[in-house]
């Protein structure tokens, strides 16, 4: 019997559907094997969904939060954009000034040897100072001897003082008698000229009107008792000095603590003029005199003289 292939195409048929029942059969318990296992796992998952539901509210809370903070963080990104140009032109500035910056350090590193060579010639010098001061420490060592041995010497010349100043108020009241005498001789002079031995030269016209001193204050009789003699010799002598050899606004100054007087001459111009072929100086002296620190007389009183001749007054 000759063989069929479509006989042996249903017997092939035949075994392989039971076959794949059975393996379906098989896929249906290993998926309803696994399905069981899920179920069981079903409730962690769902306690884990939970826990993450809780977990996500504050995060979009957060998400929120910042969503509202972008604004601001965008506008401070934009300004802080803006801000980069300024920066990048200053960075650039900065980079051109580095060349002439390394060009100074440059020279200066140049200056260092020189100024390490005239350190090193210094330090070579410091020996000779060093001896030079020792040498000026023992020089002064010899002053202090020196000075040592004027000690003694010292006293004694502070004896010949003291010896000195006591002989001082003796001297004092015998020129105070000398110019006494010189103004007694003065007024009894037949002349009529009244000098002293400290007044130099005054002439005739003095002595018309009496005492040269009291005549140059144009005082009155009344006013004259307020004063001493000593007073106007002091008047007459800062007189004479200022008409000898005064300069114009010389003045001299007036003081008898003894009497109370005080007082100021001051020699306030100076002109000559011609007459008869003749030069005349002529000198106007201010006096203000003070009786125990009040003014009581101001008066201008102005003098010439021929060369050769003594101070007249202006008549």
């Amino acid at each position: 019997m000759a063989d069929n292939p479509k006989s042996g195409a249903h017997l092939i048929a035949t075994y392989l559907m039971p076959l794949s029942i059975f393996a379906l059969a098989g896929a249906l318990i290993y998926f309803a094997y696994e399905v069981s296992r899920v179920s069981v796992q079903i409730p962690e998952i769902l306690e884990s969904v939970n826990h993450t539901t809780d977990k996500v509210a504050p995060v979009i809370g957060e998400i929120g939060e910042i969503q509202e903070l972008v604004p601001d963080i965008l506008h401070e990104v934009e300004q802080t954009r803006q801000l980069v140009p300024p920066i990048l032109e200053e960075v650039e500035q900065i980079r051109l000034q580095i060349p002439p910056v390394l060009t100074e350090v440059k020279q200066t590193r140049q200056q260092i040897p020189p100024i390490l060579k005239e350190v090193e010639a210094v330090r070579k010098e410091i020996p000779a100072v060093l001896k030079s001061a020792d040498q000026a420490v023992d020089a002064l060592a010899g002053v202090s001897k020196q000075v040592e041995a004027t000690r003694p010497l010292i006293e004694q010349a502070l004896d010949q003082v003291e010896i000195t100043r006591e002989s001082i108020p003796p001297m004092l009241d015998r020129a105070d008698a000398m110019i006494d005498k010189a103004r007694t001789a003065g007024k009894e002079a037949s002349s009529g000229a009244v000098t002293g031995f400290f007044k130099g030269l005054i002439t005739t016209p003095f002595a018309l009107v009496g005492d040269a001193g009291k005549a140059i204050t144009g005082m009155s009789a009344e006013e004259l008792k307020q004063y001493s003699d000593k007073d106007f010799d002091l008047i007459e002598i800062a007189a004479l000095d200022l008409l000898n050899n005064g300069e114009r606004n010389d003045s001299r100054e007036l003081n008898n603590p003894d009497s109370g007087f005080s007082g100021t001459v001051k020699l306030v111009s100076i002109d000559s003029r011609e007459e008869d072929f003749t030069t005349i100086d002529c000198r106007t002296l201010q006096m203000e005199a003070y009786k125990d620190g009040a003014r009581t007389k101001t008066v201008n009183k102005t003098f010439c003289r021929e060369e050769g001749s003594g101070w007249e007054f202006d008549q």
